[in-house]
């Protein structure tokens, strides 16, 4: 699910709009997988081209461990991750929500 939301009242005083996406964790894509596409539909590229790639901010393999279920299956609960791509600030929650803020202009 992806949409262009405005997020929590603090989160929308650094930026206008966040967009908002969840991955499905029973789903078939991964979570990093899952980041990209997000991304790519934020920065309204063609996510087959390649231009969107998150090796220079995060491990794509770590990021899809680190909230994967432990091994007897119980979901992980709590914590996020964040970080920057391409100027777009990424927060990737335990419970699967994602989100991205733009750029501030100044």
């Amino acid at each position: 699910m992806h949409e262009r939301r405005p997020s929590h009242p603090a989160s929308q005083s650094r930026s206008p709009s966040v967009y908002r996406a969840v991955h499905d964790p029973d789903g078939p894509a991964t979570l990093s997988t899952t980041v990209v596409h997000a991304l790519a539909d934020c920065l309204d590229v063609d996510v087959t081209e390649g231009r969107v790639t998150l090796y220079d901010a995060v491990d794509p393999d770590a990021l899809d461990g680190l909230f994967r279920p432990r091994h007897d299956g119980r979901r992980r609960s709590g914590g996020t991750l964040a970080f920057t791509v391409r100027d777009h600030y990424v927060t990737v929650g335990s419970d699967g929500e994602i989100l991205i803020e733009p750029p501030v202009r100044r």
